[in-house]
This record gives structure tokens, C-alpha cells and sequence, in this order.
């Protein structure tokens, strides 16, 4: 089976998908998406396994929660990128490599390895890790202890436990014999950390943690520490406060220096990982002009969106995929767009599910912004039911403590006054609409359709403004 069926049947394990919404996730296009449902379907009916329904362009995948772990443990198909990520943790591991024995395990030629371990070799020349080979004896580290030898080694680790559900047998092997720690220890590690630093919490810093202290099982962690005076007074005092969690009584010093680490990352949204700082500031910047944001609104832009951003980079980088479906709302849908046409423009990757929630992030920004202490909604309904409203008040009130929300019935309304209208920021009917400002139709005044207003109401004002159709 290939891999882009493989990709596929990752994709259908988190819901029914419309073809195009699929598009959006693999780089296929209409046809070749359907050649690989018929590729992946065929392997599937062969195993006994429920196969991939197609109606009316949307594709489904029954009982897709039953046995699919076990089924992904049995596949063989390893990409070259698969197998150079398991030669780079083998060889940074155990400082040496056989791979002639290596390649034999995995089941390829002489001249395919060869082809991989040049790719593991400029990995590591690049990062000023040197190697070299000794007759018959096999490969090995000139330097087998170095701050790049560690990062690599996590990185590698962290995308290996991001798709430890799709594992396929021979990475799968590889987990086992290098998992050799309680992770129901380190969980318990993880959220007394999470919450004496009150952090977010996120797949990559838990795994950050947990394969360093993997990496210490194996061999010596050389940690490197920063430099920047800011950075440094904020370690130190992440340092302190972790040596005063019962948790990490057992954890050696050194590792507390590496877990201190990864919280100041964490902790300030990954602000020291300069790559994420660069290309965050070039997205923000981006941002600010096309909806010509004033230099206070773009600082309080950025303090929200920067864990959203963060974390759709890390997703990309490390190839976790998570599959969001489009927003119902067409505004929504559009800001998504803008969104996605920016980090194209600068050459940015991201998921089309991170995509959506960075998005989000953004139009949450702006109803926040929008919707502050003062603002008045009136909402206007020819068949009033009035513990009904009382509900959706109710509602609507605990999302926007600040709002004035209250309703009238479509007989008042029509006698109310010009000045008493304009009263109103926003007034929302599900009755006929004169030409009032600020006036929003719905279909019926129901929770989901007033939520709907509330998002593409200060969305309408930010597209207006800058000129976004």
C-alpha cells in the first residue's frame, strides 16, 4: 500500500470528509485521491476491515475507532524519510551503526541505504556532527556527546511519539526498544509542572520532557544554556521553583536543567526558539497590514495568537495531523483564506486544521476587541417566547460578560423610534429587516444562529475596512 494511502486513511480516522476538504490535507488532486481510496480500499477488504464509502463526494470510514492501531503495527511501508529518522535514533543512541545488519532489518537494498545514510550524514554535517568508518567494525560519532547530538536526538524522539497511534511494525519495534520508562510517571511529572507554571498544555512539551529523559537512559544530556541575560534570570527562576516539586525528587540535576528549559519555552510560548520567533514577527507584521491594525491592537494580537501559531508550526514541522472541518460560517471560511494566502505569501507551512484554528484565534480577537463593557444587542423575534430568550441570554451572557443583550418582540420594535434604535450596536431579527444600521437577519433566533452573528458581525467591520471581499 502507498503512502499516500496510508496518509488518507490517517485523514478518514477523524470523521466523514468531503473530497475537497481532503484536498486540503495531501497534495493530490481529485482523481489521484480517488485512485488511492481504491488502492486502500482493496488492502482493507484483503485484511477484513470495513472499507471507505464514497456519497455525493464525501467519504466515509465505518468502525474506523476498532482495531486500526494493531492494523497500522502490521504495515511494512516505511517512507526514506521514516527510515532515516529511525537510522539517525539508533546511531545517536548507541554512537555507532552497522548498516549493513540495519539495512537488512529493514528490508532494502545496499544501494537504498547507502542513498538514506548519506541524507543522515548532511543532517548531521550540517549541525557540526562528524562521523566516520572503521573497516568492517561499522559507523561511528567522532564527538559522542554534544548540545546538536541531544536536539536532534528529541526531535527525532518527539515525532515518533506524535504518531505513536499510526506506527507501522518496524517503527513500532523501534518504540519498544527504546521506551523503557514509566510513562504514568512522567504524566504526573508533567502536570505538577503545568500547574506551578500555569502553561498550556501541549503534546510537545510532555514529549519534550519525556525524550530527554529517554536520552538520559542511553547516554550523557550536555545542556546548553542560554546566554541572554532575560533568558537566563527567567531559567534560574524556573530552576529554583522546579527543585520545590515533590515529582522531580528522583530526577537527576542535570535533566531538571533540561525540563527547565523546555518549560521556558513553554512557558513563554516558545519565544527563545528563534525560528518560531522569526516567522511569527513576519506573519504579524503581515497581519497588521492588511487589516491596518494600530500598533496597540497588533500587541495585543500577538500576545493572543502566538501559542496558536506555535503550535500549527510544530505541528507541521513534527507531522502531526490533526483534521478540523470548515467553520459553518462563510466569514469564517474567509478569514481562513486570508490566513492561509499570508503564510503561503511568506512561505510558511501549516495543516489546513491549524490553519482554521490560527484563524479562529484571530476572529476571537476581534469579537473580544469588539464586544467590550457598553456594547448593546437587541434581538427581535415576531413569535416571542420568553423563557426561551431568557435561555439564549442566559447563553450568550456567560461567552460575553460584558454585552448588554435584550430582546423585544417585532410589534415593539416597529413603534420604537429612530433615537431608540440607534441605541443599539447591533440588532439582531429573524423578522423583516428595514434599512437600519447595524441590522443582522437570521433564519431563527436559535443559540447557533446568534453565535454566527456574533462572529461575522466585527468580522464584516474588519473585512470593510480593509478592503477584504
Amino acid at each position: 500500500m502507498s503512502t499516500a494511502a496510508i496518509t488518507l486513511l490517517k485523514i478518514l480516522l477523524h470523521g466523514d470528509m468531503h473530497v475537497d476538504e481532503i484536498g486540503k490535507y495531501i497534495n493530490l488532486d481529485t482523481n489521484a485521491i480517488e485512485r488511492n481510496m481504491q488502492t486502500l480500499n482493496e488492502y482493507l477488504k484483503a485484511n477484513n476491515m470495513n472499507v471507505v464509502k464514497k456519497v455525493n463526494n464525501i467519504y466515509s470510514l465505518e468502525n474506523k475507532n476498532d482495531g486500526f492501531a494493531d492494523f497500522f503495527s502490521k504495515l511494512d511501508v516505511l517512507t526514506s524519510d521514516e527510515r532515516i529518522d529511525i537510522y539517525c535514533i539508533r546511531f545517536l543512541l548507541k554512537g555507532y551503526i552497522n548498516l549493513e545488519k540495519e539495512r537488512q532489518q529493514m528490508g532494502v537494498s545496499r544501494t537504498t541505504a547507502i542513498k538514506d545514510f548519506k541524507r543522515v550524514r548532511e543532517l548531521l554535517e550540517k549541525n557540526s556532527i562528524f562521523i566516520e568508518s572503521r573497516n568492517s567494525k561499522g559507523i561511528f560519532l567522532k564527538e559522542p556527546n554534544n548540545t546538536k547530538i541531544t536536539e536532534i536526538l528529541c526531535e527525532k524522539l518527539m515525532k515518533l511519539f506524535a504518531e505513536r497511534d499510526f506506527l507501522s511494525k518496524k517503527r513500532r519495534e523501534l518504540l519498544e526498544e527504546i521506551n523503557i520508562l514509566d510513562e504514568k510517571k512522567f504524566v504526573k511529572i508533567y502536570k505538577e509542572i503545568i500547574e506551578a507554571f500555569k502553561m498550556r498544555k501541549s503534546i510537545f512539551t510532555f514529549y519534550a520532557i519525556y525524550s530527554m529523559a529517554l536520552i538520559e537512559k542511553h547516554k550523557n544530556i550536555l545542556y546548553y544554556e542560554s546566554q541572554n541575560i532575560d533568558v537566563k534570570e527567567k531559567s534560574e527562576d524556573i530552576d529554583k521553583r522546579l527543585g520545590e516539586l515533590k515529582n522531580l525528587k528522583d530526577i537527576s540535576e542535570n535533566l531538571k536543567k533540561v525540563i527547565g528549559s523546555i518549560v521556558l519555552k513553554g512557558k513563554y510560548y516558545i519565544s527563545s526558539d528563534y525560528p518560531i520567533k522569526k516567522h511569527f514577527n513576519r506573519f504579524s507584521s503581515k497581519i497588521q497590514e492588511v487589516f491596518e491594525l494600530n500598533s496597540g491592537e497588533t500587541e495585543r494580537l500577538e500576545n493572543y495568537i502566538l501559542s496558536y501559531f506555535a503550535i500549527g508550526y510544530l505541528d507541521k514541522k513534527y507531522g502531526v495531523l490533526w483534521v478540523r472541518k470548515n467553520p459553518y460560517s462563510l466569514k469564517c471560511r474567509r478569514l481562513g483564506e486570508v490566513v492561509e494566502n499570508i503564510l503561503n505569501e511568506l512561505n510558511l507551512e501549516m495543516m489546513y486544521s491549524d490553519v482554521l484554528r490560527l484563524a479562529g484565534a484571530i476572529s476571537r480577537f476581534f469579537m473580544e476587541e469588539e464586544y467590550v463593557k457598553g456594547f448593546k444587542i437587541l434581538s427581535v423575534s415576531r413569535n416571542l417566547d420568553e423563557e426561551y430568550n431568557e435561555r439564549v441570554i442566559k447563553s450568550v451572557k456567560e461567552l460575553f460578560p460584558n454585552i448588554e443583550f435584550s430582546y423585544q418582540s417585532f410589534l415593539e420594535f416597529r413603534f420604537n423610534t429612530e433615537e431608540e434604535i440607534s441605541e443599539y450596536n447591533l440588532i439582531i431579527s429573524d423578522t423583516e429587516s428595514y434599512s437600519i444600521k447595524n441590522l443582522r437577519k437570521v433564519n431563527a433566533l436559535s443559540g447557533r444562529e446568534i453565535q454566527r452573528c456574533l462572529i461575522e458581525f466585527p468580522l464584516d467591520k474588519r473585512f470593510k475596512k480593509s478592503g477584504i471581499l
